[in-house]
């Protein structure tokens, strides 16, 4: 099986008298072998996260997992609640190249996870990989990193991870 690797580097750090709550930057670095397959990546945080099987999770859309009601509410760059927030490729060269984006006004509490789903450059977009990471607890302290690593899919599940 080809497999490529997308290795995202997550520092969880709150930061910024303008948030309610922890802000969250994600530093994505993307393998060069990856920038022609992949249109966006999508960001969702699901509480009661221990109650996911990570493993399982990485192998279909998560919203096709998870009941609409366990996703936290994300802003979007409006200011709209949203389940999960897309970003598209805005990477910038280099050895991996890398992307910054950053979680904001996330509420503070325990037991999330935070899935991060590859999506194809399909029209109808694809799950091209995902990650899922436990977070154990959101504080308006510093957070600690997370490091999370996504192996592109072979062949890719039918699902259109979009919400």
């Amino acid at each position: 099986m080809n497999r490529a690797i997308v290795v995202f580097a997550l520092a969880l750090a709150a930061c910024g008298p303008d948030t309610q709550g922890p802000t969250f930057p994600i530093e994505f670095f993307v393998s060069a072998g990856l920038n022609d397959q992949l249109s966006a990546f999508q960001v969702s945080l699901v509480k009661n996260g221990s109650a996911l099987d990570c493993v399982t999770v990485q192998k279909s859309c998560i919203k096709d997992q998870v009941d609409a009601a366990h996703f936290v509410k994300l802003k979007d760059a409006n200011g709209k609640d949203v389940q999960s927030l897309t970003f598209p490729l805005g990477l910038v060269a280099g050895t991996p190249s890398a992307q910054d984006v950053s979680l904001r006004d996330l509420p503070l509490g325990k037991d999330f996870a935070l899935v991060i789903e590859a999506l194809s450059k399909d029209v109808t977009p694809k799950l091209s990989g995902s990650s899922c990471n436990y977070i154990k607890e959101l504080t308006a302290g510093k957070n600690p990193g997370v490091f999370a690593k996504i192996e592109l899919l072979t062949p890719q599940p039918a699902c259109d991870p979009r919400h």
